[in-house]
Formats: C-alpha cells, structure tokens, sequence
C-alpha cells in the first residue's frame, strides 16, 4: 500500500512501493483517504490515481497495480485497510508526519516512511536495533523477509545493557533472532553498541548513516505520554534525522499482521 496524498513528495512513496512490492513480489495498491462527504473529490482521486498506474505500466506491464480510495482520514481507514483490503505495508512520504504518526498508533501493519526516490531502493543492507524487549521479535521478523525474499544483509546492533535481568531478556532476543536468521541462510552481523535501550535508535541512525544501511528497522513507541505529546515521539524524531534513509516503524501495541509466504 501507498498512501497517496498528491503532495509532491508522493511519487517518492509511490517509486520505493513500487520497489517494495517487487521485492515481495506483491500487488501495487495505491492508496487515497477522502474526507469530502461531496462525491467530486473522490472521483477526482480515482482519476489521478488511474493516470499514475498508467504511468507505472508503461515500464512495469506486469506487475499488479490496483488503487482504492476510502471515506476518512488515514487514522481512521488504517485498521479497514490492513484487515478489510489485505493491506500488509503501507509507505509513505516522510513528510508532514503528525497525521501519519497518529495512524501508526493504530496500525497493526507496518509504516515505512520514505524520502528521495533516487537512492535508497535497492533495500540490501538493513540496520536492526534491538533492546530487550519482547517486541523485538516482531522488528526481526521483517528483517527476516528483507533477507529471505531481497537477500538482504541484516546488521543487528544489541544494546549496551548493565541490568543483569535486562541483559537475560537482550541475549534472549539476540539468540532468537539468530536462529530466525540461520534458518534462513539470511546473512547478518551481530554488533555491539555503545548505548543503552533508550537512546539505541538514534545510535543505530547513525551507524546506518556511516555503514550505508539503506533500511533501518524499529518500533514505534509502546505507550505515549504526555511528555511525547509535548516534545514528539522518538520514531518522528528518528524519521526527521534520517535524511532520507527509508525507516520502517512497527506499532509493538497491537498483533502485527505477518507477510504469508
């Protein structure tokens, strides 16, 4: 899924979905949200959205392209999108982020936000943080698929933890993801960082910066509070920093929607 907004950045989102959905081998659906209770805007939509899938198959004939529009904002289509329309990625532009975090938090797929439409496609070298939380096996999970169906190089930074239970749960993790990886004859390189749960993402941004990670997997934030409401969530700050470097974040709140093979 792409979320269309026709905004100028969008074509980045609709290139990288593209990109994505080749990968997975996976149909194209472009995606509008409309809040109009006239019937123009919706007509209008269908109509840009069917010059752009027109444009899509000049070069790409084969592939499945599909677009669905829905009444509603994205915040409150995410959920009919994902369980109704079979919905398993929605990419976006990492632009205007406000609205699109607020979806995230109810999204039980995942969001991955995208910038230029020139770099960054080939989806080969991914940076997985991980802490010690139990919801890391979800983040791991997509790594996984990047290196199963893209053979994707998965770097899995591990955190820096001093609390010996914390520790326990991160070598769970560690060992978990591991094994997944093995399974897979999935390539990977298991890293040590030198900072601590709280501020791994933000280490891990700039290692997929120096390193030329072209994907950097993380989780959402669990709970947010009033100070995030306040300052921002870490993931807008993370997506804001990243300078383009696509950043798939996973909503750890609800039950993810897995890929079927």
């Amino acid at each position: 899924m792409v979320y269309c907004d026709f905004a100028d950045s969008m074509s980045a989102a609709v290139v990288h979905g593209l990109c994505i959905s080749r990968i997975f081998k996976r149909e194209l659906c472009l995606f509008h949200p409309y809040q109009s209770k006239k019937g123009d805007e919706k007509k209008i939509a269908q109509l840009k959205l069917a010059e752009v899938i027109r444009s899509l198959k000049r070069d790409f004939p084969d592939h499945p392209i599909s677009s669905l529009t829905l009444k509603g904002t994205l915040e409150n289509t995410i959920v009919r999108v994902a369980e109704g329309f079979d919905g398993v990625l929605m990419v976006l532009s990492s632009d205007q982020l406000k609205p699109k975090i607020k979806a995230l938090q109810k999204s039980r797929i995942p969001f991955l936000f995208v910038g230029d439409a020139s770099q960054h496609l080939t989806y080969k070298k991914v940076m997985l943080p991980v802490d010690y939380r139990k919801v890391m096996k979800e983040s791991s999970l997509w790594a996984s698929y990047m290196g199963r169906f893209n053979d994707a190089h998965i770097d899995v930074l591990l955190a820096k933890e001093t609390d010996k239970s914390n520790k326990t749960k991160l070598d769970n993790n560690s060992r978990f993801i591991a094994k997944l990886l093995a399974e897979f004859n999935i390539k990977a390189s298991f890293l040590d960082a030198h900072s601590g749960s709280f501020a791994l993402p933000s280490e891990a941004l700039k290692y997929a910066h120096h390193n030329e990670n072209d994907l950097l997997i993380t989780l959402a934030s669990q709970k947010v509070t009033l100070i995030d409401l306040m300052i921002g969530l870490p993931e807008t700050k993370l997506i804001k920093k990243a300078n383009g470097l696509p950043v798939m974040c996973i909503n750890p709140s609800h039950d993810m929607l897995v890929l079927c093979d």
